[in-house]
């Protein structure tokens, strides 16, 4: 590789990453959901991928929207593996947040089938099967059941740290 055009790929890569980056950060936190460390790996991601452009030889007319578009792409693949992490873990605390366990790696299935079974009575079952199996929303619960949405809300709540408590329980 000749020495112009490495210097003038490293010049131009300086320029465009003071120029750029810290926009850039803030496009990946927010597609990301804050996630710092994940958005700044994508970001240095982005730019490694316009510096190796570079020095290759090639040359960008509009060098921003070539780092946005390639921070796009590294950005919709990293939300591809958190999306896939999280249909792996089994979610306890809150229906909308996941815990850290990873359910396919920690849990014998059919013993967590029989702690249902065995632990939960008639009530709790029909909370875990509308909510956690079926889907279905809070208010359609609560509906379905004649009770209000709060006392649904406080069932379910009781229910997910019982089942914590008996999944902790069975992974020890």
């Amino acid at each position: 590789m000749a020495k112009g055009i490495e210097k003038d790929a490293a010049e131009i890569f300086r320029q465009c990453y003071d120029a750029y980056a810290k926009s850039l950060i803030h496009f990946a936190r927010a597609r990301l959901r804050e996630m710092d460390d994940c958005a700044e790996d994508c970001v240095q991601e982005a730019f490694m991928v316009f510096y190796n452009r570079l020095k290759s030889g090639e040359h960008f007319e509009h060098p921003r929207a070539f780092l946005y578009r390639t921070l796009d792409q590294i950005v919709k693949k990293q939300q591809s593996k958190i999306s896939a992490k999280q249909k792996h873990t089994l979610s306890l605390d809150d229906p909308d947040v996941h815990i850290d366990l990873v359910a396919e790696e920690f849990i014998d299935y059919e013993k967590y089938i029989r702690l249902l079974e065995e632990k939960l009575d008639e009530e709790e079952r029909f909370f875990y099967t509308e909510k956690y199996v079926n889907g279905k929303k809070i208010e359609q619960i609560a509906a379905e059941a004649g009770l209000s949405v709060g006392a649904v809300t406080m069932r379910l709540s009781r229910l997910r740290k019982k089942l914590k408590k008996e999944l902790c329980d069975l992974l020890l």
